[in-house]
């Protein structure tokens, strides 16, 4: 459970700093929530500014499970924030908005199904992890096997943050 833990603190992490890394990527991404949610241009950057606080709860929660005793909330809160946005972003392909994520920054490349795919998958890594999660008076994990989840986790993360350019790549 901890590496689903570390793969979903990893993609929330990553995903906020990347919107909060300067202006113009908050304002794209603002601009991007507006689009891709049809909302009207005043509610764009109040949307996204929620976007973002709660993405950084989440990275808090899962950073620190202790928080609730067994680290369920940040999970359930990530599973949550995920299926809202495969929801969002499957809408908006019925609709036919042709408008880039900005889920990790300055893609230019417009949603696709692979997009919600890749947060449906998420889903069910957030979903697993709270099913699974022991009790909070289990055991701590060892250091070594801390280490190997953290490696695991990284590797992962890397892969949900760089999906477009692998998929690019193998085109």
């Amino acid at each position: 459970m901890l590496t689903l833990r570390l793969v979903l603190m990893g993609v929330f992490l990553v995903s906020v700093i990347a919107k909060l890394r300067t202006r113009r990527a908050f304002g794209e991404f603002a601009t991007a929530v507006r689009r891709l949610g049809g909302l009207p241009i005043p509610l764009g950057p109040p949307a996204a500014v929620v976007v973002v606080t709660v993405e950084a709860g989440t990275v808090a929660l899962l950073a620190a499970p202790g928080l609730d005793g067994d680290g369920r909330a940040g999970l359930l809160l990530a599973g949550g924030l995920l299926l809202a946005f495969a929801v969002v972003l499957a809408a908006a392909l019925r609709r036919g908005t042709a408008e880039p994520c900005r889920c990790f920054g300055g893609s230019d490349d417009p949603i696709s199904r692979g997009d919600v795919a890749r947060n449906a998958v998420l889903v069910v890594c957030a979903a697993a992890g709270a099913v699974m999660t022991p009790a909070a008076d289990a055991a701590p994990v060892a250091l070594p096997a801390a280490a190997l989840c953290l490696l695991g986790a990284s590797v992962a993360v890397a892969a949900v943050v760089l999906l477009d350019d692998l998929a690019h790549l193998f085109r």
